[in-house]
């Protein structure tokens, strides 16, 4: 079994917004997947399907979103956790990332929390910090370097504000490619798809490895400033 939650803020008012990113590819996955409709638990949406991966060996995979909001995201990971007994390697977490680019994907296969309330949560009701995860770049380029540098600032408000107009084909350019980023880990395992899909989304990669051109790279932000 696979657990594939995306992290953000359940509700209307939060629909649009940057911290809601990884809702964003739950909802591409439930697409692909032909998922019409979710069931409600406690603390979460979620919806379970069948797979083949790459070598057509069926595979159950489960699409979750909290319903906790993003900074107590980690109970309803725990919650399904605990019921399932799922192998830790399984479950994938997706979530934003404020200090990557619009169009940048990174997957790691533990780390830090960088700041971002979601996997800080995820990563205390869990335990530990080995926890797969899918970091999908917010940040708006030197507009938002320009609004950072004005008093008042406040990056709680930017991440909780709707992408702007001329963002969207990047934005759904991205969803795209984590869709696939996700398969591919599903399909192939982390390792690969980290090699494949770690960088820029100006191509959109396919997840069984027959692209005829490989993601452009993009520099690995190692410090890991905060976000919410």
């Amino acid at each position: 079994m696979y657990l594939i939650v995306g992290l953000g803020n359940p509700g209307a008012k939060y629909h649009n917004t940057r911290h809601n990113a990884g809702f964003f590819v739950i909802d591409k996955l439930a697409e692909f997947f032909k998922i019409e409709s979710f069931e409600l638990e406690n603390n979460y949406l979620y919806a379970v399907t069948d797979h083949k991966d790459s070598q057509g060996i069926a595979k159950q995979v489960v699409l979750m979103k909290p319903l906790t909001y993003m900074n107590l995201s980690g109970k309803a990971v725990k919650e399904f956790y605990e019921k399932y007994e799922i192998s830790k390697e399984n479950i994938l977490i997706i979530y934003d990332d404020v200090n990557i680019d619009l169009g940048v994907l990174r997957m790691r296969p533990n780390g830090s929390d960088g700041g971002q309330n979601g996997i800080k949560s995820v990563m205390y009701e869990m335990e530990t910090g080995e926890i797969p995860r899918l970091r999908f770049g917010i940040k708006g380029g030197e507009e938002f370097e320009k609004q950072r540098s004005d008093e008042g600032f406040s990056l709680a408000d930017y991440v909780l504000s709707a992408f702007e107009e001329a963002e969207y084909e990047v934005l759904e350019r991205t969803v795209e490619t984590a869709k696939n980023a996700v398969l591919s880990f599903i399909n192939n395992g982390i390792a690969d798809t980290m090699n494949r899909f770690n960088g820029s989304t100006a191509v959109i990669s396919k997840p069984d490895n027959k692209t005829e051109e490989k993601p452009g790279t993009h520099p690995e932000n190692e410090k890991e400033n905060n976000s919410n």
